[in-house]
């Protein structure tokens, strides 16, 4: 049972992170590039989305824009307007790919989630 929540929770972000990696790919230069970052992780306890590498430091920026660094002609990076970083619910909030796609595929991704969990549920705890 252990084994197969850790696979289900894998997979879950595994999902997320192909959705938002086609969603930075369809944005600017630099969130397409931030796209090649993207990638589900997982340890013994919980599985991860992760952003961003030591080559490409600059893709927090691309997802929550930058207050100070927001022209096209600057020479370090020419991020989009700020958006905040703080979760702003389903309905609005913060970011330009990952958060707006767990806004617009995570009620969905997790129906697909908790339909596996009571899958598991019934072959762990059969009816009598």
């Amino acid at each position: 049972m252990t084994a197969e929540m850790k696979r289900l929770n894998f997979e879950l972000a595994e999902n997320l992170a192909d959705a938002t990696k086609a969603t930075a790919a369809g944005g600017n230069r630099q969130q397409r590039s931030a796209a090649q970052t993207i990638r589900a992780t997982k340890t013994a306890n919980y599985a991860a989305i992760r952003l961003g590498s030591k080559r490409k430091p600059y893709t927090l920026g691309a997802e929550f824009g930058s207050k100070k660094r927001t022209h096209l002609g600057n020479i370090i990076a020419g991020f989009q307007s700020w958006r905040g970083n703080q979760w702003g619910g389903w309905s609005g909030g913060p970011g330009y790919f990952l958060h707006p796609t767990i806004r617009e595929q995570g009620p969905e991704l997790l129906r697909d989630y908790f339909n596996e969990i009571e899958r598991l549920a019934r072959e762990a705890f059969p009816n009598d």
